[in-house]
């Protein structure tokens, strides 16, 4: 028998397109492809084939799912910054202090949250992007903490984590 019989014969015995069926087999119950082509009774051949054709494979499913988390965060930027005004004036430009560079970060996180939203097809600089964005997130939030008085209790709190962290170790070892 060759591809497009079996597929006749699934489509026949489960009453619903391949696509369908794959889909439950490879997303919903993540056979491998031995499991999935005995539970239909065709040669793994066929059934890595289907699955590669309809996207259904492990690092298919993890690439397509990372390409649409990264186009949802895209559009989310677009978002944030439509009305953002990046050459507007900086308020405390001037002056030496936390919150004029809690400013100046803010203001560098809505440019490159401007450059990813542009460079949507140039994904080699766009790990770049990605990673300074996360940086001056967490600088941001550091700041925030800080200005209430909650660094330094997360710093200790980090370090208490750690050492418990350490004496289980040493305790299973």
């Amino acid at each position: 028998m060759n591809n497009s019989e079996y597929k006749e014969m699934m489509e026949e015995k489960y009453g619903k397109p391949l696509k369908d069926i794959m889909y439950e087999l490879c997303v919903e119950k993540n056979m491998s492809k031995w499991e999935g082509s005995k539970e239909l009774g065709v040669p793994e051949k066929t059934f890595l084939s289907w699955r590669t054709k309809f996207r259904f494979g492990p690092d298919q499913l993890r690439y397509d799912r990372a390409e649409e988390y990264r186009k949802e965060t895209i559009k989310k930027y677009e978002q944030q910054i439509s009305s953002v005004d990046l050459n507007r004036d900086f308020v405390y430009k001037e002056e030496l202090s936390l919150r004029g560079f809690k400013e100046l970060c803010e203001r560098m996180l809505e440019l490159e949250k401007y450059k990813r939203s542009i460079n949507v097809d140039d994904i080699s600089n766009d790990l770049s992007i990605v990673m300074k964005i996360g940086v001056l997130e967490s600088t941001i939030e550091n700041l925030k903490q800080y200005e209430k008085g909650e660094l330094y209790k997360r710093f200790y709190e980090d370090i208490d984590y750690m050492e418990l962290s350490k004496s289980e170790e040493d305790n299973n070892v």
